[in-house]
């Protein structure tokens, strides 16, 4: 083989492992691009369901009291935008939250909700779905996030009374 023909073969093998190169850099740019944006794009989908969640239980509750409308337009479009990009296991848990509130909201918006030991089930309901779609939501993000055991914009857990404690009152049962 002449000199020129080695010199035009490994000219041709180097341009061709170049273009490969490139053509893989930028299928791997791409899929990464995709990735990220997805991700993104659940993220801000998963932010908006627990932002409209949050306002739909306060809207609720001004309903209640004050005869307030409800907007359901916002929550209603989180739910279709989580419906979008969501894992199943991330709208199936958006699904309960949105099940809880019609279960719940009829009392609310009529205005026939008994006593406030009503709005406490169902405020408990609200919040224990929201944060099940929350702790859903992290875990579908990043694996490694730990489990939260109480939503944002929540009652704080109710502390305990301070004072003598009953005769024969020990400690509390750990169930």
């Amino acid at each position: 083989m002449s000199p020129d023909w080695a010199t035009t073969i490994t000219t041709v093998g180097g341009v061709a492992a170049a273009l490969i190169g490139v053509v893989a850099g930028s299928l791997l740019t791409s899929r990464s691009e995709r990735t990220h944006w997805a991700r993104d794009k659940q993220i801000a989908a998963c932010s908006a369901i627990v932002a409209e969640s949050t306002r739909i239980q306060l809207a609720l509750r001004r309903a209640w009291k004050l005869g307030d409308p409800v907007d359901w337009v916002p929550w209603n479009v989180a739910l279709g935008t989580i419906w979008l990009v969501g894992s199943p296991a991330v709208v199936d848990a958006a699904a309960r939250v949105d099940e809880v509130f019609w279960d719940c909201s009829d009392q609310f918006i009529r205005q026939v909700a008994p006593d406030e030991q009503s709005w406490g089930e169902a405020r408990d309901r609200m919040e224990t779905a929201r944060l099940h779609f929350i702790n859903t939501a992290r875990l579908h993000i990043d694996p490694q996030r730990s489990r939260l055991t109480q939503v944002p914009v929540s009652r704080p857990p109710q502390p305990r009374l301070a004072g003598p404690e009953p005769e024969g009152a020990g400690a509390p049962d750990a169930a």
